[in-house]
């Protein structure tokens, strides 16, 4: 009896201790004295538990696009959905390989998913410069999950999960009067398991303790000053996992979804700073010459950046390039994104008839001191048609053939269309009243980069086609570009 009542003591100080902590946080008082664990990893994983290497994300990415009718997140609106999952117990808890307790079920969380779209994803996420709110201690247990063994912990230890909730800085936190942040708010819970096996906890990257001596919580005066303090942005690491219990009873703790970060395996104060990210989709462009082209030009908020980004463009020839350049503009020229969001403009190029050649397009925007570019390849593709032989003799009664040789320029792949037309030439075979009929042995080819295709041209004589000289004009087009070439044909009587 004196053993439990010391360890139901102990238990009350520590979970005193976890509230004390708490509360500092909440009011915004930071101690001089942060856990520096926390803030000196880069690269990779911050835990040496997690062999995965996360993906850097957002929130708003985590969450999807697809609103419920409680302001939250839906599941199948996310990327992620259903996040990650156990043979037995609750994925959220499930340890990696490491020293884990007698029972673990192998192999751990995987570092990738299968969404329900068919598309692998990763599991592992980071997510930079965001900020918290208070942490909470909840959800006790003195076993480990069913897929970590099920066995006690360590010396009758009684853990709690720390939780909190964290969002995108400039958004409105997620509240059951208010629900137009709950789309920029994650639940984010430090797990009792992982704190019962020493993958979290005191002296680890995912120690809740120091985050809440190092980093002030929402609502903190500490945070609204102007500029506002670095310890009030945190970076973190984790598994996405649907809560399926919290999305079926949802509320503004959990911000009304079951989307969290569990288990949260590191934390630390941001060191990154507000930027965007340009991208463009194509990323190259083929364009025929005289022709014109567009690929959308994406901004993507980073780190909580806002702000206007104003683009400019710059054309470089390269080796097998000729002047002039083709001409690129931008519409709009200049584009607003808000924090964690992202907006676009259209690149346009338009070539010139005798452009043949590679381009590199530089596109950079820029927004007060900070500019950031990328560099679009536009090749000027082109194809040629050549007929061998170019003439023919064919006495009437009969026919001759030509053979019709297509070939790319400059990686030119595509569809083309071919025609064949007859004409005299002489004023015999204008007088002709029958000309030459022309065929080809296909009327449409497809040319991939760098190949050649070969297409039969017949042209037959009839016995009442007058001898003469005629010609056979054979046009072949792909978009808007035709080229055309000619087989002189003389008709004779034998």
């Amino acid at each position: 009896m004196g053993l439990l009542l010391r360890r139901g003591i102990a238990t009350v100080a520590v979970s005193c201790f976890l509230i004390v902590l708490s509360v500092y946080g909440y009011l915004g008082y930071i101690p001089t004295s942060a856990a520096s664990g926390t803030l000196a990893a880069t690269g990779g994983s911050w835990n040496p538990s997690v062999n995965c290497a996360p993906i850097v994300v957002t929130i708003e990415q985590v969450l999807g696009s697809q609103t419920n009718s409680m302001g939250g997140a839906t599941g199948n609106g996310s990327m992620f959905y259903p996040g990650t999952t156990s043979p037995v117990g609750s994925a959220k808890r499930w340890l990696t390989p490491g020293p884990t307790p007698p029972g673990w079920v192998s192999p751990g969380p995987p570092c990738t998913i299968t969404n329900a779209n068919g598309q692998v994803v990763s599991a592992f996420v980071e997510i930079h410069h965001i900020q918290r709110m208070y942490l909470k201690n909840e959800d006790y247990a003195i076993h480990y999950d069913p897929v970590n063994g099920g066995g006690s912990y360590p010396t009758g230890m009684n853990l709690s999960d720390t939780t909190f909730n964290a969002f995108t800085p400039g958004y409105a936190t997620c509240i059951s009067t208010n629900t137009t942040g709950c789309m920029h708010t994650i639940h984010m819970e430090f797990d009792h398991d992982w704190k019962a096996a020493g993958y979290c906890g005191p002296n680890t990257a995912c120690d809740p303790h120091a985050m809440a001596q190092a980093t002030p919580a929402e609502p903190s005066p500490n945070c609204q000053k102007t500029p506002v303090p670095a310890a009030c942005f945190i970076d973190v690491q984790g598994y996405v996992f649907w809560d399926s219990e919290a999305a079926n009873a949802p509320g503004a703790w959990h911000s009304f979804s079951g989307w969290e970060i569990h288990p949260l395996t590191a934390w630390r104060i941001s060191n990154t700073s507000p930027d965007f990210s340009l991208s463009a989709s194509p990323s190259s462009l083929a364009i025929l010459p005289g022709q014109s082209a567009s690929s959308t030009i994406t901004v993507n908020s980073l780190n909580s950046f806002t702000g206007s980004i104003s683009f400019t463009t710059t054309v470089v020839s390269q080796s097998n390039s000729s002047a002039p350049a083709p001409v690129v503009t931008m519409n709009p020229s200049t584009v607003t994104v808000s924090a964690s969001g992202m907006n676009s403009s259209t690149l346009s190029v338009t070539t010139a008839s005798s452009d043949i050649g590679d381009y590199a397009v530089t596109v950079t925007g820029t927004s007060g001191n900070l500019s950031r570019s990328m560099i679009l390849s536009v090749d000027i593709v082109d194809f040629s048609i050549v007929a061998n032989p170019a003439s023919l003799a064919i006495p009437i009664g009969s026919s001759r053939q030509s053979t019709l040789t297509l070939a790319g320029i400059n990686g030119f792949s595509g569809s083309i269309g071919l025609t064949a037309n007859v004409s005299p030439t002489s004023l015999t075979g204008g007088l002709s009243p029958s000309d030459p009929t022309a065929s080809l042995s296909a009327s449409n080819v497809a040319l991939t980069a760098g190949g050649t295709t070969a297409v039969t041209l017949t042209v037959s004589a009839s016995l009442l086609t007058t001898p003469g000289t005629y010609a056979v004009s054979v046009s072949a087009t792909s978009g808007g570009l035709t080229h055309t070439t000619v087989v002189n044909i003389t008709v004779t009587l034998v």
